[in-house]
């Protein structure tokens, strides 16, 4: 039996120690690694144990009373959203790992609106209850935000101590004992509690099954194996959501969380069917010594050394097979469904890449969301712009949520990403592969435009010996939405085959504005009068009269500084929205409107690029990371005039 799951959760959560935990109690490891000493089996790359977080999905495999389970311990950071996607799309069913000490967090509910969208069951684990917490209000906090949440697990005391945990559904107890379960009475004065629990889990699946519901309103007598086969159907397709407590810590109910693995989440035949075996590329890895290790998920068959699949840029020949135990490679003789595979010298393959025998498959997918945070990026030394491209070539090909461009108009290099962690961790990535950059805010792509209508001449004449130069040309401009070339030449005082080149004319000088020679936009130009020489006037000479023209009357039109502002969706808790609307306004935002998501307020506001280009790491402190946000441009406005100034006289400056 396989089961492939996805840890994840809310940053800080404990899903790399749960996973630590249960690699050690299942005989992968001698001893238990620490985040805090960087000694873990998931975070061995030099940014996680640098950070203190993960940065990468680790593969987990465990073998527990003979059967296989494959952990993806993803990254809690919304800022490796590309990693944590990437692993639920790999998985079978979603962990949702949360802390007794913190509860619900944006992390938890992202990654269980993630889950959904993907169709995939899932269940909660409770960490840290040896640090404190009331498991039961968590419950109930649970049930309200995600919906139909029973109980597995609930926690033994024995004199107000937590000591062990309570089997719900198989009503039995158990007390842990360095790790190891002893059998225990439930106490007199959980009792009543307890029973209370499991009669609502009792109630919640036999609801999901007809036959048991008809059996059970007769007064039927429910019998164990019945309930337990219609618990994981109900699982499987999303009708009840477990929570299961797992302490790392205290090495209490690790036995029972793997049991919970088994009993109730999904096989992969059960989710994919069986059939020719199928595989899809999750994500990849720049290995100093391997060179590019592709991950792979087998969704479907079974494969063994020397099989050939298929893919869109070819076939790929297995020539050996791995699965992954954190940075160690683990060779396998064969693969069956479920397993995950990593292939290095995987040059030919990349994330998102299908695998097939036979028929193919449909796979899961989970978009990913747009970068929000910028900055410029520029190499340190010449030998460093030499090697950059191919930097930058392994660094997208590892982590697409990240996004590369050139800004022709400020000739910077901009590096996106999701948050400021995001981009710290990929110029770290950078310079381990030999490159070293420096970074800076981006320049703000500035516009201008007029206010008010304003008409003139421009006219452009020379003789130079033979033929000369002549084009004239009338254009008139006013404010309009976007741009609007007018041709209202009558007569034939300039000839109709000049209309494109005068056009080009005046599109070639509104890329130079009047205030700071940043582009013109919104604006109507009317050309409506003019004259021409049959010899002397040429393409070329009414272009240059056309630029005359326009920075002839783009002067006279009252002239002003646009700026970008762009929309943002601001998700916290709801006892942070007032400060979120403080520091809006302080930054010239604007208030949109509020809304609701699950236990999250949504704020929408609009705000100039200009006062959140450091916004990620404002929103974190002010929401002690639990606050997130999405960002998109919206549109140009006036920029007021005090501010204008000095972006003018700053231009000035660094143009002198």
């Amino acid at each position: 039996m396989i089961r492939t799951v996805a840890l994840v959760g809310h940053s800080g959560s404990g899903k790399t120690t749960l996973g630590e935990a249960l690699l050690y109690f299942t005989g992968g490891k001698d001893r238990m690694g620490k985040v805090e000493e960087g000694n873990t089996t998931s975070d061995y790359t030099p940014e996680e144990k640098a950070h203190r977080v993960s940065v990468r999905t680790a593969v987990l495999p465990l073998t527990y009373q003979g059967h296989r389970i494959y952990l993806l311990d993803a990254p809690g950071y919304a800022d490796f959203v590309g990693e944590i996607r990437g692993a639920m799309e790999a998985a079978d069913a979603a962990v949702v790992v949360v802390s007794a000490e913190t509860g619900v967090q944006i992390g938890t509910e992202r990654a269980w609106t993630v889950a959904e969208r993907l169709e995939q069951p899932r269940m909660v684990v409770v960490t840290k209850l040896e640090k404190g917490g009331d498991f039961f209000a968590l419950l109930e906090d649970l049930r309200s935000t995600l919906g139909h949440i029973i109980p597995a697990h609930l926690p033994l005391y024995e004199n107000g101590q937590w000591v062990g945990l309570i089997d719900v559904l198989h009503d039995r107890a158990f007390r842990y004992e360095k790790g190891r379960p002893v059998v225990a009475s439930i106490p007199e004065d959980q009792r009543a509690q307890v029973e209370k629990y499991r009669n609502e889990a009792r109630e919640a699946i036999i609801e999901t099954d007809e036959s048991l519901l008809e059996k059970y309103l007769e007064g039927g007598e429910v019998e164990e194996v019945a309930l337990s086969r219609a618990f994981h159907e109900a699982v499987r397709k999303g009708q009840v959501y477990p929570v299961a407590i797992g302490s790392s810590g205290a090495l209490i109910g690790l036995d029972m969380l793997l049991d919970l693995f088994l009993e109730a989440l999904p096989s992969p035949t059960e989710r994919w069917g069986e059939g020719s075996a199928a595989a899809k590329v999750f994500k990849v890895q720049v290995d100093p010594f391997m060179g590019q290790v592709a991950f792979a998920r087998l969704y479907r068959g079974r494969l063994k050394v020397g099989d050939i699949l298929q893919s869109d840029n070819g076939t790929v020949r297995l020539a050996h097979l791995y699965t992954a135990k954190g940075k160690d490679l683990v060779e396998l003789e064969e693969a069956e469904a479920g397993t995950i595979l990593a292939l290095p010298k995987a040059d030919n393959l990349h994330k998102d890449m299908e695998l097939w025998q036979g028929e193919r498959l449909e796979f899961p997918s989970a978009r990913l969301p747009d970068p929000v945070v910028m900055q410029a990026i520029a190499p340190e030394t010449r030998s460093d712009e030499a090697k950059l491209g191919d930097a930058l070539r392994k660094l997208l090909e590892e982590d697409p949520s990240l996004k590369f461009e050139r800004n022709p108009e400020t000739g910077e290099q901009i590096l996106w990403g999701m948050g400021d962690l995001h981009l710290e961790t990929a110029r770290e990535r950078l310079a381990d592969y030999g490159v070293k950059i420096i970074s800076r805010p981006p320049k703000i792509p500035y516009r201008e435009t007029i206010r008010k209508k304003a008409e003139g001449q421009g006219k452009h004449k020379k003789q130079t010996g033979g033929h000369g130069q002549y084009g004239d040309v009338w254009l008139r401009l006013e404010p309009h939405e976007n741009y609007e070339f007018v041709w209202e030449i009558t007569g034939g005082v300039i000839p109709t085959k000049y209309m494109e080149s005068v056009e080009m004319g005046i599109r070639e000088a509104a890329k130079t504005g009047p205030l700071a020679g940043y582009p013109v936009i919104g604006f109507r130009a009317a050309v409506y009068h003019g004259s021409y020489h049959d010899v002397d006037s040429s393409d070329m000479a009414f272009q240059l009269a056309a630029q005359l023209a326009f920075r002839n009357v783009v002067a006279q039109a009252s002239p002003t500084l646009l700026e970008p502002i762009y929309a943002l969706k601001i998700f916290v808790p709801q006892e942070r929205v007032g400060d979120i609307l403080s520091d809006m306004q302080s930054r010239r935002g604007r208030i949109l409107g509020m809304d609701q998501e699950g236990a999250l307020a949504v704020v929408s506001a609009e705000a100039p690029l200009a006062e959140i280009l450091e916004y990620s790491r404002t929103l974190s402190g002010l929401t002690q990371g639990t606050g997130a946000y999405s960002l998109e441009f919206s549109h140009y406005a006036e920029v007021p005039p005090n501010l204008a100034q000095k972006v003018i006289a700053e231009r000035q400056k660094a143009e002198a």
